[in-house]
């Protein structure tokens, strides 16, 4: 064997050393992180953890905006009535704000978020002539569960209780509303089988493009290593929550979309980006589809950052359908 040979083959030894050594330690390192991560925001282990509440007091504005929420929930309290259904072997919660119209939107909030987060969108709602259900997700609140599923199962939950608000209340019409991945659960909702004439309605409020590409700008934004974390929780959801997060791709959902649909989009979303929103939008094959540009609207608080322009484009839209 030459002595060039031998050079290589040291050198590549070398290489294939660091790299693979490279990869150990990078799993040993991110997979407690990944671990966390994924106990912390994607399972439930008590009825205490995503109780009905403040979901982060931690920023002055999300507080706030619970708050001017519960003010409004307060002055409804008359109208409110507490409902359950069971699905999937769940018993899941409610609250309906009824004010006797015929139509009726169900509010399927996003992460971490319950029935009263609800309260703080209804008032635009009502104002556009639909009672409004906000709802305690699985896993959430009141509801039963103890896996959050990306919308994937939260969908099947929110057929049922479209079928019972027609069914049991004699409502003609029922829309959908969607925050972040309520909109995923909205998307896969609208193209089951199982979706009633009835339910064509959708407000989509900050839809990311896939839950791949939202959740890793969320793992960079908490200045955690993206890779090989984000490959990591997404083996665990799919272990542990029974889903496929791949699934969980509104940019391939709304290309099945044919009802009357409404995208809201930020300025400042810097997590499910307005660039991403129009390239949906221009996808969906519905006649009637509407885009609003919320300006300074971050993640999440759409409504919070430019409450004039979106009950506008929110209460018009309802009122025209």
């Amino acid at each position: 064997m030459g002595k060039e040979l031998i050079i290589v083959l040291i050198v590549l030894g070398v290489v294939l050393f660091l790299l693979l050594g490279g990869i150990i330690f990078s799993v040993i390192y991110t997979m407690p992180i990944a671990e966390k991560l994924y106990q912390e925001q994607w399972v439930r282990q008590s009825n205490d953890k995503f109780k009905r509440g403040c979901s982060d007091k931690g920023f002055d504005y999300h507080l706030d905006m619970f708050n001017q929420g519960m003010e409004f929930r307060e002055k409804c309290l008359k109208n409110i009535k507490e409902l359950s259904i069971t699905n999937d072997g769940l018993k899941l919660a409610a609250e309906y704000y009824d004010f006797g119209f015929k139509k009726a939107i169900i509010i399927i909030p996003g992460r971490m978020e319950t029935a009263y987060y609800g309260a703080y969108y209804a008032e635009p709602f009502i104002a556009g002539g639909y009672n409004v259900l906000c709802i305690d997700p699985r896993a959430h609140g009141l509801s039963e569960g103890d896996k959050i599923t990306l919308g994937i199962k939260e969908a099947d939950d929110a057929i049922a209780w479209a079928k019972y608000l027609h069914d049991e209340y004699g409502v003609e019409r029922v829309a959908l509303y969607g925050l972040c991945g309520g909109a995923t659960g909205g998307c896969v909702a609208l193209t089951s089988p199982n979706c009633p004439k009835y339910l064509d309605v959708f407000i989509a409020d900050g839809m990311f493009y896939s839950f791949f590409k939202v959740y890793a700008r969320h793992i960079r934004d908490e200045k955690k290593p993206v890779y090989p974390v984000i490959l990591e929780i997404m083996h665990k959801i799919k272990k542990g929550n029974g889903i496929n997060p791949k699934d969980a791709a509104p940019n391939k959902l709304i290309k099945k979309i044919n009802c009357s649909i409404l995208v809201l989009t930020g300025e400042k979303d810097i997590f499910a980006v307005k660039e991403e929103a129009y390239k949906m939008f221009e996808t969906c094959p519905s006649k009637d589809k509407q885009i609003a540009l919320i300006k300074n609207g971050r993640h999440s608080h759409l409504r919070y950052d430019n409450k004039v322009d979106y009950d506008k484009a929110v209460t018009e839209f309802l009122k025209a359908h």
